[in-house]
């Protein structure tokens, strides 16, 4: 025999709740309670917990049934004074409880996945429970590769794993989740995830996977309520706050039931210092703080920990296997990249003491590369080139250019050696003409060639000759107003990184060089007073407001950084160098040396080259030379300056 239908109950619940929340009217609280209930059912449910648990609105129980909790939550955004949210037992978050506990509380969908968790039988790692075989429990990931999880999928016939065993046995590729109403938009849709006891379909669960700005507010954070007829973020709708990182409580850059960035920061830091016992080495712990303090992107931080080469490196430094020395750091990490920015962190966190780490690196590039030439006497030509000549001009430049070009040169070297050791001579016996048809066009042969030839002629080696190439100025710029063009755009273009602006424009109106650009530091800019100013020579430069601004913002971005550059390069305590600034101007069509040279042109043609030499700190030699090249003539500026002083 059928059970009876049941019949509505608002009224009933209307008259036990209205004592509580006299403010509210009579319409108004059953409106509220046909939202929170609408099946006399629910109804009926609703009544008996409020009848058998006296008090339970005013927060005198832990074990609030789910409706109850609806109920309570929609009269708290009503104003009511009266009513307490239920929290959880364990974070003592108000948000929905959808769980009971042992002890008779209430646990929300986060903490009772962490209670949940137990140690895997097969991986050791603290998970949720999958499933639960002969008294060992799986987590997901284990179970779904583990043979006992595989089954003939009753669908599809294929031996696949399964994920539904009741009624029938359907594999993953087969399943499809129910259609339910979803307890966000409270459209029907099929089921992607549960969020603190909701069923959440596909459309909003991806919709709110990722932080989107909120149409309400404009806040950038998870939508993860529902408001005229679009979602919103849970402060604009009244909802809970929920998606919330457990350890600071952002709702900005996490996922459901994850730590944000910056609380995993410390745990992956963890994870990839310490020892088997969990530990980190006492030599470590630098690295460590530097890493936790200094590293100011915490999204880059983690997957440079999870990805990079670097990481496996520094795994078996903190696990003991490679020895903590610059030597064996270079032959383990190979990557020239990889090596570099591990050094220069290394060195820069206080792990390892100072030392040059460019020069660190050719110095082993350069053992490896002399073992690999045949003929002893030529290594030690090379050998004493490079220590008495080559690295002399490297060490000047801090540039990490500076090296690569001194590579460069030596393999020049040896290829002459090698040419002419094939001809069956020998440096004394070596014939200049020989040695002007072994010469191409090219000029980085002649820059290569031109100081070795010399250097061997010192040491009385050989009488070979390549004459330096002629070092004059060149007027291969930009058309003036092509010029005054690019500034235009550097000038209006508001979405420019300012990087690029900044580095754009000081080229443009001033013709600074890039390796110069790339060295400035804030304590070269004065931001006290308007108009802002720059120093790169012995006088300041005013400069104009739009970047002027661009320059500010730099300098705020380098308070991050102790060295204080500008422009900070990818390794820490080092600058940036002039390659990647001259391909992010190129990306925008500004040839940073055409470009330079106009505009040296344009300032000697209407300034005195002391002037110039004084405001963008080039010699006076220089200057002078740029303002011939520019038709100037300043031969009566000392009695110009006299005559309106």
């Amino acid at each position: 025999m059928a059970k009876p239908p049941q019949q509505p109950r608002v009224a009933e619940v209307v008259d036990l709740v209205m004592p509580l929340v006299p403010e509210i009217s009579p319409d108004r609280l059953a409106e509220i309670v046909h939202s929170v209930a609408p099946v006399p059912l629910t109804q009926r449910l609703l009544e008996l917990a409020l009848i058998k648990q006296t008090g339970v609105l005013e927060g005198r129980h832990a074990n609030v049934p789910v409706t109850v909790q609806d109920l309570a939550r929609a009269l708290v955004v009503e104003g009511t004074s009266r009513v307490v949210l239920p929290t959880c037992e364990s974070c003592g978050r108000a948000v929905r409880l959808p769980h009971k506990t042992p002890s008779c509380g209430r646990h929300c969908s986060r903490c009772e996945r962490n209670a949940r968790s137990v140690a895997c039988a097969t991986c050791g790692r603290v998970r949720p429970v999958q499933r639960t075989i002969e008294g060992e429990r799986y987590c997901r990931e284990c179970w779904r590769t583990d043979p006992r999880s595989f089954d003939r999928c009753s669908r599809c016939g294929q031996h696949a794993t399964i994920a539904v065993r009741r009624p029938e046995l359907v594999c993953l590729r087969c399943y499809t989740a129910p259609i339910k109403t979803c307890g966000l938009c409270g459209e029907p849709g099929r089921v992607a995830s549960h969020l603190d006891g909701r069923r959440i379909c596909a459309r909003c669960y991806y919709a709110m996977r990722r932080p989107q700005p909120c149409p309400e507010c404009g806040r950038r954070v998870f939508l993860t309520g529902f408001m005229n007829g679009q979602r919103a973020c849970a402060k604009c709708t009244g909802a809970p706050v929920t998606m919330a990182c457990p350890g600071c409580g952002s709702i900005e850059e996490i996922r459901k039931h994850h730590l944000c960035v910056e609380c995993r920061r410390p745990v992956a830091i963890q994870q990839l210092l310490a020892d088997d016992a969990g530990e980190i080495r006492a030599d470590l712990h630098p690295l460590a703080d530097y890493l936790l303090t200094h590293h100011s992107n915490a999204v880059s931080l983690e997957r440079w920990l999870h990805k990079s080469k670097c990481a496996l490196v520094l795994r078996e430094l903190a696990d003991g296997t490679l020895p903590l020395a610059a030597e064996a750091i270079i032959a383990r990490a190979q990557s020239g990249q990889s090596v570099a920015f591990l050094l220069s962190l290394l060195v820069r966190s206080g792990v390892l003491p100072e030392l040059d780490v460019e020069g660190t690196r050719f110095n082993h590039w350069l053992n490896g590369w002399l073992n690999d030439i045949d003929h002893p006497e030529d290594r030690l030509i090379l050998r004493r080139y490079c220590a008495w000549e080559l690295l002399r001009s490297a060490r000047v430049s801090s540039l990490t250019s500076g090296f690569q070009r001194q590579r460069a040169f030596l393999k020049y070297c040896a290829a002459l050696l090698e040419e002419i050791r094939s001809q069956q001579e020998t440096l004394a016996t070596f014939p200049q003409r020989r040695l002007d048809a072994y010469l191409t066009d090219s000029p980085s042969q002649r820059d290569a060639l031109a100081p070795f030839t010399r250097w061997l002629r010192r040491h009385r080696l050989s009488n070979l000759r390549v004459e330096f190439r002629v070092n004059r100025l060149e007027g291969r710029g930009y058309a003036a107003d092509h010029r005054w063009q690019m500034a235009r755009k550097f000038l209006s273009d508001a979405d420019m990184d300012p990087k690029t602006r900044a580095a754009g424009l000081l080229v443009l109106l001033y013709g600074i060089q890039l390796t110069r650009i790339v060295t400035i530091t804030r304590a070269q800019v004065d931001t006290s007073s308007r108009p802002v100013t720059l120093t790169v020579g012995a006088e300041p430069i005013e400069l104009p407001e739009i970047l002027g601004d661009a320059i500010v913002e730099l300098v705020d971005a380098a308070k991050r950084h102790p060295e204080g550059w500008l422009f900070p390069g990818r390794n820490p305590g080092r600058h940036l160098t002039p390659g990647p600034l001259s391909r992010r101007l190129r990306t925008e069509g500004l040839l940073a040396g055409s470009a330079r040279t106009t505009a040296l042109i344009e300032l000697t043609r209407q300034l005195h080259p002391r002037i110039v030499s004084d405001l963008l700190g080039i010699t006076t030699a220089s200057a002078a030379s740029w303002s011939r090249l520019a038709g100037g003539e300043w031969s009566d500026y000392p009695t110009l300056r006299s005559t309106h002083a």
